[in-house]
């Protein structure tokens, strides 16, 4: 590539994904096998104090990462088995979200040992609405992600030991 007179000029990083870009034949296309060869040249041509800065990134992501306890639940054959207390949040935060001018804002979940005994969510809202039907909606879509992911008996906490709370009202809409 020609240099334009007054232009910036590349850095290494930036002639480096040229080149590999133009060694497997892309124009300007992402694909995978760009990723692999632009990942080759940089393996290649490491960048001073690289492995600063990964240890510094590999301690943060330590820091951010959230590790999940194992929720005792049962299949439909009545064996035992685990759901990470992560993978229930997340099915609680899609099925809340889902609801009208409703958004998750936190959850707590209730137990002793590995199991679940109830749970404690906190919703957001718009200003303006009956919060006791909407409160009553949000427990009883949680409770069914529950059933869901438990098993195929009704949580022994029964939707009572789902305790909801509107903890924000905003102006502001959701969707």
């Amino acid at each position: 590539m020609t240099p334009v007179p007054g232009a910036p000029q590349p850095s290494n990083n930036e002639t480096s994904v040229q080149a590999a870009s133009e060694q497997v034949g892309l124009n300007g296309l992402a694909d995978i096998d760009f990723l692999q060869a632009a990942a080759t040249q940089f393996r290649e041509a490491p960048v001073e104090g690289w492995t600063e800065i990964s240890a510094s990134i590999k301690q943060r992501l330590k820091s951010v990462v959230r590790r999940s306890r194992p929720v005792q639940a049962a299949t439909d054959s009545g064996r035992k088995m685990y759901v990470a207390d992560g993978v229930i949040v997340a099915y609680l935060r899609q099925a809340i979200d889902a609801i009208e001018d409703c958004e998750l804002d936190q959850v707590g979940l209730v137990g002793e040992d590995d199991t679940c005994t109830g749970a404690s969510i906190y919703v957001v809202s718009r200003y303006g609405h009956d919060y006791q039907a909407l409160a009553d909606h949000v427990r009883s879509v949680a409770y069914d992600v529950f059933r869901i992911l438990l098993g195929p008996t009704d949580p022994p906490f029964g939707i009572a030991g789902v305790d909801v709370t509107v903890t924000d009202l905003t102006d502001d809409e959701y969707r």
